[in-house]
């Protein structure tokens, strides 16, 4: 059997254009706002992503996208298995 994380990756980038957001825009505006989390790593190799990844911290976290990521992550609690 195959994993399912292609399909997770795909939804989560769904969702991020329903926010108007790309998909590392989405990623670090979610782990921003994760109050447990002290630092977020992105991994820029332009300066145009460098640019990206920065200006994402300034982006907010709704509480839709909080619920939209709460059930895709019912259904792909671990997509890397089946």
């Amino acid at each position: 059997k195959q994993s399912l994380a292609a399909e997770a990756v795909d939804i989560y980038a769904k969702l991020a254009k329903k926010h108007s957001m790309t998909p590392s825009e989405f990623a670090i505006a979610f782990c921003n706002s994760r109050p447990f989390v002290s630092s977020t790593i992105i991994g820029a190799t332009s300066l145009p992503q460098l640019r990206e990844n920065i200006g994402a911290f300034e982006l907010g976290w709704t509480e839709e996208m909080e619920e939209d990521v709460d059930e895709v992550f019912k259904r792909y609690k671990d997509p890397s298995k089946v």
